[in-house]
């Protein structure tokens, strides 16, 4: 029987305590699409003899990249985000805590356990040396799966082999799905109230740029990713034009501050909810549009791109509020 896509799910854990070697799974999520692969170096061998096609070829360098995507849930994505952020902390409030996430100097790295269609059965292939270097988080309002905020990983792994015997006895979370609806916060980055603001999509992304290259004499795979520049989180959002705040903003360079709030509606005493927070206090305009293509109602596109605020720490601000414990 062929691998089946809803036979799949990922595994992860702590932080590896050795870049590259294993640290067992705690955490099991359900996902919505898995595309990490080898990244195959070739070598070619240049020599001249008297046929046509090359004498031979040899491996080169080996790493994995790529990508997989979550729904973004209120439970169970806490040590994904200190991954791609590098930084965490944690506060209680009332009958749970306030887990915080913001930039860092280095990326954890991290063991997946990832079951591929379950190809061979109840075997999965696994990660090692494995970094978050990227994570965009999307929502759509209206219906469809886009309703359900979801959030895509890149990874980049030093080794990956297959038919393992995954680490067992790991449940899922809650499902506790963050939906469009369940926004209470929505600025767009500037002044005008939330009450009249109209967000029909938006985009926000973290990029954690690191060298991949880093190849040494002995060695098929990669040593260590390191950061190669600065980081970029930026947002995209996209919302009925109402108002000229956002293009005097972009035409003046002014400094705006994007934030997404969302909260379950389920209290869990005392008046606590989940929630989930995205935030920059300090962004401007890079790109601004609000074309008229037809009849109807008009619609802009804005980019914020954040720099650091030395209130957050950070340029992007990650929230998530629930009854989990601390991470270790």
């Amino acid at each position: 029987m062929p691998g089946l896509g809803h036979r799949s799910y990922i595994q992860f854990g702590l932080k590896e305590s050795t870049y590259g070697t294993f640290q067992t799974p705690n955490t099991k999520l359900e996902i919505i699409s898995w595309n990490v692969a080898p990244q195959i170096g070739v070598i070619q061998d240049p020599s001249l003899y008297s046929a046509q096609s090359r004498r031979g070829l040899y491996q080169g360098g080996l790493m994995y990249r790529g990508t997989f995507v979550v729904r973004v849930n209120y439970d169970g994505l806490e040590e994904l985000m200190r991954g791609v952020f590098g930084t965490y902390s944690q506060t209680p409030v009332g009958v749970g805590r306030d887990h915080k996430f913001s930039e860092g100097p280095t990326l954890n790295s991290y063991t997946f356990e990832v079951s591929v269609g379950d190809i061979p059965s109840t075997q999965v292939f696994r990660l090692l040396g494995a970094k978050i270097t990227g994570m965009t988080i999307r929502g759509t309002s209206g219906v469809g799966t886009d309703a359900m905020l979801q959030a895509e990983f890149t990874v980049v792994a030093k080794d990956m082999t297959s038919g393992q015997t995954p680490t067992g006895a790991l449940s899922y979370p809650a499902v506790l799905p963050v939906l469009y609806h369940q926004c209470t916060t929505a600025d767009d980055g500037t002044a005008d109230a939330s009450s009249s603001i109209r967000i029909r999509s938006f985009e926000v992304t973290l990029e954690q740029p690191h060298a991949e290259d880093r190849f040494y004499l002995g060695s098929v795979n990669i040593d260590e990713p390191l950061r190669a520049d600065f980081l970029t989180a930026r947002w995209r959002l996209t919302q009925e034009f109402t108002t000229l705040t956002q293009f005097n903003a972009a035409k003046a360079f002014t400094v705006g501050s994007p934030k997404l709030i969302f909260e379950h509606p389920t209290d869990l005493g005392a008046g606590f909810k989940r929630q989930f927070e995205l935030r920059s206090e300090k962004a401007n305009l890079v790109e601004f549009t609000n074309p008229i293509e037809g009849y109807g109602v008009l619609v802009s596109t804005a980019t914020w791109e954040a720099w650091y605020d030395t209130t957050d720490a950070s340029a992007l601000y990650c929230r998530i509020k629930n009854n989990l414990a601390a991470l270790a």
